[in-house]
């Protein structure tokens, strides 16, 4: 199966803006999905993109732009992310990504031209163990957001049988790297580090499995490449097989920055619903994409702290 379009929503996010640049380098027409409250100011310098403005919560925004774009491939980024939502968030978090899932997949399925649905999930669906997780385990989501991404997960099931619409989906592990959203942990502390602040922490006892920007960018690219699968709707595990304490990673970015600081361990409680340990078999997007991740956690960690050593300085001026 040949694919040239691409149509992807969440462009203008972390992934979004590195998964496009690299579309457009390999030689892919990009369709985005833009809310008007965004801007593609960091897209910038790419190349061509065409956009279209809407949300992924009306359905004629999203027809109106297929119609226009005509894609052959769908990668649904957008999400409303929260680790511990409020009251307030539920109906937001279960519009975007549970309805605005459905919405995208039903815009896909009458198009007419889409060939392939790209959709991403977390590892965050997985029933907690302290072990290398695969795609056969037992899901039991972590939090109501991962309870929202599993029902979008079956909601392109659904859509893959009932409609023969040919999905995938990418349970990432979690993902880091330049350009990430500076609240997130990595960031934080990169700037508490260079504003010689102690940052606050929890133990740093939890172990994730840290995957660098550009690896989780080759997985979406070898999906596209890979197709058609075999089964209407795989799901694929993406992360290194290596878990890392948040102590030693937060450790590693100190000594890129050359700092002495201390380290306020257990300066924060932990969430109630802490993530102690996560770590992916990715076999089978080894054995079916032909994907395996290339960036150490070493190597990440330093172009991590180089990028946002510069950027932080910048933001300065």
């Amino acid at each position: 199966m040949t694919v040239r379009k691409v149509f992807v929503t969440g462009t203008t996010g972390f992934i979004g803006r590195h998964l496009v640049e690299r579309l457009i380098a390999e030689g892919y027409s990009v369709g985005a999905l833009v809310r008007s409250s965004s801007s593609l100011r960091k897209m910038e310098g790419m190349g061509e993109i065409s956009s279209y403005e809407g949300d992924v919560r009306n359905y004629d925004d999203l027809q109106k732009a297929f119609s226009a774009f005509q894609p052959d491939a769908v990668i649904h980024l957008v999400t409303y992310y929260a680790v511990m939502h409020r009251a307030d968030e539920i109906g937001v978090m279960l519009d975007t990504n549970v309805k605005g899932t459905i919405n995208l997949l039903e815009a896909a399925k009458e198009s007419g031209t889409v060939k392939l649905f790209i959709n991403t999930s977390t590892c965050a669906v997985y029933k907690p163990e302290n072990r290398l997780l695969s795609e056969q385990d037992a899901v039991r989501p972590q939090n109501l957001y991962s309870m929202t991404k599993l029902q979008a997960e079956e909601a392109c099931s659904y859509y893959a049988e009932a409609f023969d619409l040919p999905c995938a989906t990418l349970r990432l592990f979690p993902p880091y790297g330049p350009g990430d959203h500076e609240r997130r942990l990595i960031p934080y502390v990169i700037d508490c580090i260079i504003k010689n602040v102690p940052p606050n922490l929890t133990t740093g006892k939890q172990e994730w499995d840290f995957v660098y920007i550009d690896d989780i960018v080759s997985a979406f690219v070898a999906t596209l490449k890979a197709s058609p699968f075999s089964d209407k709707h795989p799901v694929f595990n993406i992360g290194t097989g290596n878990a890392v304490s948040i102590r030693t990673v937060v450790e590693k970015i100190r000594n890129a920055l050359g700092s002495d600081i201390d380290l306020p361990w257990g300066s924060v409680p932990h969430r109630v619903n802490e993530v102690w340990y996560n770590s992916s078999n990715s076999a089978q997007a080894a054995n079916v994409l032909g994907w395996k991740p290339e960036t150490g956690i070493d190597d990440g960690i330093t172009r991590t702290v180089a990028w946002f050593k510069d950027y932080f300085q910048r933001k300065q001026v």
